[in-house]
């Protein structure tokens, strides 16, 4: 990290009541400097002492990041947490529930940053392609996103002479992907914040008992599902965004289906299984991500306003 003199005009724009913190990997986020750890880490360049202070430019990785403001305290700078947003189907939406894998996520990174769940139910990458402006704007949101996840195939590789409402050819399947990826980065989030996972693997013969009790015929493959796992992983290196296979991971175990609840749908283990995986992925990107506020025994309890604001 270098840590960059602002010139005399930056300085006058930037004078603040408090300085930015905390750095990520990709830049500062607009928080105040509260954690102790980044008081030793992270060395901002302070002109004008303790009263009125003027916070340095930070060059990170390379590039000049100026600190983000934001309004909203009259004694200091808001808090904006960073999030991680979850984006997918049902296997996404469901994973907030009792040992879920995003509930999983919550946990680990709990006044770290939020894990934001958007997964939606049968919906497939032509509907998602459509609804992710709406969820990402270039904004704040896009700022404050530190990683995202892409989760959809299960019901784009649904058949479609069975199930032509959620079927998505595998080359638009292929193409919304991207045109997913393509759209995060013009709100700049970049390839490297980007996890792309495909769908886990169908056990056949449990999907058929639910399709039966619905009084439909089987309307996934568990060879067709493969296909569009084959072609996320193919978008992941295209583009260059980091990739979890499930299809193939969950397969190195020949009794698969303990990792599904209902031959698509992720069971207690199988949500540990994903949890597991996508961590591993997901703490080289956020490792630099401090503790949010000071820890209670820090706070100067004579004084809480000079600890807290």
């Amino acid at each position: 990290m270098e840590v960059l003199e602002s010139s005399p005009e930056e300085k006058d724009l930037w004078e603040i009541d408090s300085v930015p913190a905390p750095l990520s990997a990709h830049g500062v986020w607009g928080f105040p400097l509260l954690c102790p750890a980044l008081r030793r880490d992270a060395r901002f360049i302070n002109p004008t002492g303790a009263s009125g202070r003027r916070c340095a430019a930070v060059s990170v990785r390379g590039r000049r990041e100026e600190p983000v403001l934001v309004p909203g305290h009259p004694a200091g700078m808001a808090v904006r947490w960073p999030r991680v947003l979850l984006l997918g189907d049902s296997i996404t939406q469901y994973s907030f529930q009792e040992n879920g894998w995003g509930a999983f996520l919550a946990e680990r990174l709990v006044r770290k940053c939020d894990v934001v769940n958007r997964g939606f139910s049968g919906y497939n990458t032509r509907w998602a392609k459509l609804i992710l402006p709406r969820l990402i704007s270039n904004s704040a949101d896009a700022k404050s996103t530190v990683a995202v996840t892409i989760f959809f195939g299960a019901n784009d590789s649904a058949l479609k002479d069975l199930n032509p409402k959620q079927h998505v050819p595998l080359e638009e399947y292929a193409a919304n992907l991207k045109s997913m990826i393509q759209y995060l980065k013009t709100v700049d989030i970049p390839e490297d914040r980007i996890i792309l996972i495909t769908p886990p693997p169908l056990q056949e013969s449990a999907w058929e008992k639910e399709c039966l009790a619905k009084g439909e015929k089987l309307n996934r493959r568990n060879a067709t599902t493969g296909e569009y796992a084959k072609a996320c992983v193919q978008v992941a290196g295209d583009c260059g965004t980091d990739i979890l296979d499930l299809w193939t991971l969950m397969q190195k175990n020949e009794d698969f289906s303990s990792y599904l609840s209902d031959g698509l749908h992720l069971s207690p283990k199988g949500n540990s299984f994903v949890a597991a995986q996508l961590w591993s992925r997901l703490e080289k990107k956020l490792s630099s991500l401090p503790l949010l506020l000071p820890y209670w025994r820090e706070v100067d309890h004579t004084n809480p306003e000079a600890s807290l604001l």
